[in-house]
C-alpha cells in the first residue's frame, strides 16, 4: 500500500539508516521524478533491483510501488563466495527484511536469492514488463552484460533501466560492458536519456524523449548540460559549476 508520508520520510533522510551506496536524497528525488512521469502516463509494472546489498535502493522502489505492484530484489545475499569482484559487501536476507520492515512495512516485496546468471525461469517471468530496474550486481564485464540483457529483454513499454557505477573508476568494466552491449546486441529496447551521479539512465523508446524533457525541466540550471551518450541525446545531472 502506497504511503506518501513513509516515502517522504525515507527520501528526506531515512535512507541513510540503511547501509549501502548508490542512493542519496538527490538521487531519490530523481527516481521520484521518473515515478511521477510514469504514473501520469499510466505506466505500471514491477520495480526491480539486481544487487540489493542491505536494501537502500530496493526500499525506495518498494515505497514507490502502487496497488498491484511489487518490488523485487535479486541478490546472492549470504552466498558471498560468488561475489567474484568483491563489490558491495556482506549482507543477508534477514538484514534486508529487517530494513524493509522498518522503512516500508506496508510494501509488497519479494527477495530472490540467486546469482543473476542462474535466475530460475519462473522468477525471470516475474520481472516481465517492469517499469523501473536498478542494476547494481557484479561488476565484471560478463556479469554486467548479462544483467543488462535481462533488463533489456524484460523491460515494459514506458520502463526505465538505471545502471549503477557507470562512472566508477574502481569498476571500469561496467562502462565497457554497456558500450559492448550497445555495439553488439540486436535488442535495444531502452536507450540513454540521462547520466550523472555515477549512473546511466536508459528509457524505453516509447517515452525516452518525453521523459528526458520532463526531468530536464525539473533539474537546477547547473544540472542541465546537454550531452551525447552512445549516440543518443541526453543530459547530465552532475553539477557543472
Amino acid at each position: 500500500m502506497f504511503d506518501q508520508e513513509l516515502l517522504d520520510k525515507y527520501i528526506s533522510g531515512g535512507l541513510t539508516d540503511v547501509f549501502g551506496w548508490g542512493l542519496d536524497t538527490g538521487l531519490a528525488q530523481v527516481f521520484s521524478h521518473i515515478d511521477e512521469f510514469q504514473r501520469n502516463k499510466g505506466i505500471t509494472g514491477p520495480l526491480v533491483e539486481i544487487g540489493v546489498q542491505d536494501g537502500r535502493v530496493l526500499i525506495l522502489l518498494a515505497l514507490l510501488a502502487r496497488e498491484g505492484e511489487r518490488a523485487i530484489g535479486i541478490d546472492i545475499f549470504e552466498n558471498q563466495g560468488e561475489n567474484l569482484d568483491f563489490s558491495g559487501g556482506n549482507t543477508s536476507v534477514e538484514r534486508v527484511l529487517s530494513n524493509i520492515k522498518l522503512h516500508a512495512p506496508n510494501s509488497d516485496v519479494e527477495l530472490i536469492k540467486s546469482n543473476s546468471f542462474r535466475i530460475p525461469r519462473s522468477d525471470l517471468d516475474k520481472l516481465e514488463n517492469f517499469r523501473i530496474m536498478h542494476v547494481d550486481g557484479g561488476h565484471y564485464l560478463e556479469v554486467v552484460m548479462n544483467d543488462l540483457e535481462i533488463a533489456q529483454r524484460t523491460i515494459g513499454a514506458g520502463g526505465v533501466i538505471v545502471m549503477d557505477d557507470f562512472w566508477h573508476s574502481g569498476f571500469p568494466e561496467v562502462q565497457e560492458a554497456v558500450h559492448k552491449y550497445f555495439f553488439t546486441s540486436p535488442i535495444i529496447r531502452a536507450a540513454p536519456f540521462m547520466v550523472g551521479r555515477n549512473k546511466l539512465f536508459l528509457a524505453s523508446h516509447e517515452i525516452r524523449s518525453d521523459l528526458k524533457a520532463y526531468i530536464f525541466e525539473r533539474m537546477p540550471a547547473n544540472m542541465q548540460k546537454q550531452v551525447r551518450v552512445l549516440g543518443y541525446d541526453a543530459f547530465t545531472i552532475d553539477p557543472q559549476w
